[in-house]
């Protein structure tokens, strides 16, 4: 079977709002991309013979993810979503639908280019060979959380904790809870915990909450009482100053000067902010650093 020279992808557009995060252009680039219309999404099978299925997300709903289910159904073909929500929930919704691979939005650039290469590259050896549909992407990387899993002892033994509170960021947590998952008295897993993190427990739980709340807010309308709720914070102005002491602004302020940004600037924003949360992401180069600290003299 001979290669084909351009693969045609189906795309269908499900995000509540046009300011949302969409990889469309980087896909337009490698692909030959047909639109499908929303209230009636089929395509002409005599005249397109597509590789993929696209859905782009930001927030989905019951509605958007019934017609993920349908179209896969429908037409047999690898399903490629994309969303702006990082949920478990959603991860197991999309593995027990059948979905061929996700990527989670917004990305740094390089990552977002060589994501959307890495997909062209599998389909077009799928035209080939069908069964390569079922090979383990290259992709494959470690979660996020495991980076916080080290080799000692203390490390493995508080791990549970640390993984709960990744998982029930809106949720109300205690020392006696999460000592519990460990096996532990409270005191032991506290110390065990500062010692193989190198910060208390609530000391983490804060991190982790305002890292999730840095991304939530990428949504321009999600508002900030909803944003506070969904992290585990009920007091609007007790999140409001936590916040502030990590990233220097409101997080109205923040919201506000990303959506006057660009897209790149977006993403560099978005990660000198992050590195101010207790190095919960890479370092950055010392330029970067030095922008974070012009813009918390503003």
């Amino acid at each position: 079977m001979s290669q084909p020279s351009t693969l045609t992808l189906l795309w269908l557009d499900l995000r509540s709002s046009d300011r949302s995060t969409t990889l469309y252009d980087l896909f337009d680039r490698r692909f030959e991309v047909e639109q499908l219309n929303l209230h009636n999404p089929v395509y002409d099978r005599q005249r397109l013979s597509p590789a993929a299925i696209c859905v782009d997300f930001d927030y989905p709903d019951m509605h958007g993810l019934a017609l993920v289910r349908d179209l896969h159904d429908q037409y047999h073909l690898p399903i490629i979503m994309m969303t702006e929500q990082h949920s478990e929930s959603l991860m197991v919704w999309a593995l027990r639908v059948r979905v061929w691979d996700i990527l989670l939005k917004p990305m740094q650039q390089s990552a977002a280019d060589y994501q959307v290469d890495a997909l062209y590259q599998r389909l077009i050896r799928a035209a080939q060979d069908p069964a390569t549909l079922d090979e383990v992407s290259p992709m494959l990387r470690l979660p996020e959380e495991s980076r916080f899993h080290g080799g000692n002892t203390e490390a493995r033994t508080v791990h549970p904790a640390l993984s709960y509170m990744q998982l029930h960021l809106g949720e109300r947590i205690n020392e006696e809870q999460l000592a519990q998952f460990c096996n532990l008295r409270p005191l032991q897993f506290s110390r065990q915990f500062k010692k193989a993190f190198g910060v208390s427990y609530q000391e983490m739980l804060q991190q982790l909450r305002i890292q999730e709340a840095t991304r939530l807010l990428e949504n321009p309308d999600l508002q900030i009482l909803d944003i506070a709720l969904t992290v585990g914070y009920r007091d609007h102005s007790y999140f409001c100053r936590v916040f502030k002491k990590y990233l220097g602004v409101t997080p109205k302020t923040y919201q506000e000067q990303l959506l006057s940004q660009s897209e790149q600037e977006q993403q560099r924003f978005i990660e000198v902010k992050l590195q101010a949360v207790a190095n919960l992401v890479p370092p950055q180069a010392t330029s970067t650093q030095d922008e974070w600290n012009r813009r918390r003299s503003h």
